[in-house]
């Protein structure tokens, strides 16, 4: 039976509302960890636990990765009142999770870890699936395509789809499209069921509501759900107002990982497209390494408890700074932010800058990502930062699981599958408490922005070219600048088929390579290859690929760029700037030290300090599908009269 027959069948059914939360019993525990550098001990320590000493520890572990309250398997118990321990059966490259619990008279707290050593590259197949608002496809085109060769240069396998744009005052029409493109996403999974999914929604692809719950305290009313898109194997009962009904999922999991990329409910036409094209543009700097190498997280509010903790594990105790999004998180780039945050969605274009590549906010009505002025879009919708949101403290999110390479999607995916809705928490649940209260596989939890996106990035090495020789195609490069990297490795693709390893996988550790059987115009790739230490441990990875095919001359160059303009006076920058010119993408990297640049409408605009004079330098990426060139951009404020306009590549 089809989705959509579903649907029409369960008109007038009712399924139960959550008409209040269980509160936890429980509290988290905050918890720091430390794993032996040739991987035979783990340490863990719960010294800033309070009260310190309480009942009596309980120690369980399983591999990370691993899902169901059943795969925890108690490792010591009983321990009495102690603070710390030490498990001595642990091995380099095997990945762990631990779970402490602390059960005493008037206590109960527990806390997670994720630690490991030389950890190996995953090697999973992966899909991504780019659904995008089929009004938008054509503006969007060159970063789109830009687009798709980043996730082929991660190592996704990508299928595209446009999809009608939504209308949310239609709700059946939204509800019709939406089984549409349920039915299509299940058609997919189904070929690949063991394989690693990832759904990305670009642009106002149609949002259904579903349920009538209240999670931020307020009336109870049916929430936006993207989870409809990733929940494959279970009905979705309707109401007559094209409402669905689950307050929880139908089936307690998500198949694949979903997150959206929509600025609509903030602009219209050019401002709309010129948001999405900024979000693509600093998603490409952060997987080609040019945000740099994060390791420094802020975080504040209690209703955060648990996010907070889990900000540990990633980048250590030592290296989170109390702040939030609003004061500390605009000082400096972070990899990480956890806040309440203001809740007024129109402050955030003119009075905010968060610098937090991954954000969790919280407080009332942020969660319903629909409505007009919506503050999680609005701070995904920063000018450089961030590139992915969550609603968090109801439940908790699970931040831990990106200590090791790990996928914010990764991290959404398991906050929305812990749990059995019908069992009870305790024995069916990953993770608990979810927060204050306990709350399984809701259908308000939604990630704003790109799942795919990971912490800790390896530097890519660049210029990239394919010769024809007569002993094959040469391969020539440029070094990765990544400390971190001990070779690379090499790939070729033949028509729109997969990436297939050259050398029979085996590393490259200089740059260049002769590939002695080519295909007829092949695609190549070059990934580096290397080892991350973080505060979790250390694990291998891949940097993202640059590519380039056959004889197609050498990479393009970011020649400087000066933009003239007198004090107190902003001036837009190069129409380049604001609109792909023959496929080229410029882009500035991070805001200026001096002054503000601004996305007005649709054209980017310099505003000079108030009384300054002289001389600010940006970078801009210079990028297109094969690869991406630093340059630099020059802002001249001078009382002398500009005497000549801005040059983009040679060009006015």
């Amino acid at each position: 039976m089809s989705y959509r027959l579903v649907v029409l069948l369960c008109f007038g059914v009712l399924l139960p509302c959550l008409a209040g939360a269980q509160e936890a019993a429980e509290r988290p525990l905050p918890l720091d960890g430390h794993i032996a550098a040739d991987g035979s001990s783990v340490t863990l320590d719960w010294f800033e636990a309070k009260p310190p000493r309480v009942g009596s520890v309980q120690i369980k572990r399983r591999r990370l990765g691993d899902t169901g309250g059943a795969s925890w398997g108690t490792i010591a118990s009983d321990l009495g009142v102690v603070m710390q321990f030490t498990d001595t059966t642990t091995q380099a490259g095997i990945p762990y999770e631990y779970q402490v619990l602390r059960r005493g008279r008037d206590v109960v707290d527990v806390g997670y870890w994720a630690t490991g050593v030389d950890l190996p590259v995953k090697n999973t197949r992966r899909t991504a699936y780019v659904v995008v608002d089929q009004t938008l496809s054509e503006a969007l085109a060159v970063h789109l395509h830009r687009f798709v060769q980043d996730l082929a240069g991660d190592g996704w396998q990508i299928v595209e789809t446009t999809v009608p744009r939504g209308d949310n005052t239609q709700p059946l029409e939204n509800l019709t499209h939406a089984a549409t493109l349920r039915g299509w996403l299940q058609q997919q999974y189904r070929q690949d069921p063991a394989g690693e999914h990832a759904v990305i929604l670009v642009g106002h692809v149609p949002i259904v509501t579903s349920g009538h719950a209240h999670p931020d305290g307020h009336a109870s009313v049916p929430h936006a759900t993207d989870l409809i898109y990733a929940e494959l194997d279970g009905s979705w009962p309707v109401g007559q107002d094209g409402v669905l009904l689950p307050n929880a999922l139908p089936s307690d999991a998500i198949e694949m990982q979903v997150g959206r990329i929509d600025f609509s409910n903030l602009a219209q036409g050019a401002e709309e497209i010129a948001l999405l094209r900024a979000y693509f543009d600093k998603n490409h700097h952060w997987r080609t390494g040019l945000l740099g190498d994060l390791r420094e997280a802020y975080a504040q509010s209690s209703h955060l408890k648990t996010e907070a903790d889990g900000l540990r594990n990633i980048v250590g105790r030592g290296a989170i700074t109390p702040g939030g999004h609003h004061d500390v998180g605009e000082r400096q780039p972070w990899l990480w932010g956890v806040d309440f945050g203001d809740a007024n969605g129109r402050h955030y274009a003119t009075d905010y800058a968060n610098r937090a590549v991954f954000a969790i906010n919280f407080g009332s009505h942020k969660q319903k990502f629909d409505q007009p002025y919506n503050a999680m879009t609005a701070l995904l919708a920063q000018r450089f930062y961030p590139l992915a949101v969550g609603w968090g403290g109801r439940p908790a999110w699970w931040l831990h699981l990106m200590a090791l390479g790990g996928t914010i999607g990764d991290v959404h995916m398991r906050t929305v599958n812990n749990g059995v809705a019908t069992q009870p928490y305790r024995t069916s649940m990953d993770y608990w408490p979810t927060g204050r209260y306990i709350w399984q596989n809701p259908v308000w939890v939604n990630l704003l922005g790109d799942p795919t996106l990971h912490a800790f990035m390896l530097a890519p090495p660049t210029a990239l070219r394919a010769q024809t020789t007569t002993d094959g195609m040469a391969l020539t490069w440029t070094r990765s600048i990544d400390p971190d990297v001990q070779g690379y490795r090499l790939y070729r693709r033949a028509g729109t088929g997969p990436m297939v390893a050259l050398n029979h996988g085996a590393l490259v550790p200089d740059t260049h390579f002769t590939d002695p059987d080519p295909a007829p115009g092949a695609t190549y790739m070059v990934r580096a290859y290397g080892l991350k230490s973080v505060y979790a441990g250390s694990f291998y990875t891949l940097s993202q690929g640059i590519f380039a095919g056959p004889d197609n001359g050498p990479p393009g160059t970011a020649d400087p760029v000066t933009v003239t303009t007198s004090p107190g006076r902003p001036v837009a920058l190069p129409d380049g700037f604001d609109t792909p010119r023959d496929g080229v993408i410029r882009a500035v990297i991070a805001p200026p030290d001096v002054g503000d640049l601004r996305l007005e409408g649709a054209t980017w605009r310099y505003v000079p300090a108030q009384g300054f004079t002289g001389e600010v330098d940006m970078s801009y990426a210079r990028s297109d599908a094969w690869q991406t060139q630093v340059g630099r951009l020059s802002i001249i404020v001078t009382d002398a009269s500009p005497t000549a306009p801005a040059v983009v590549d040679g060009q006015h």
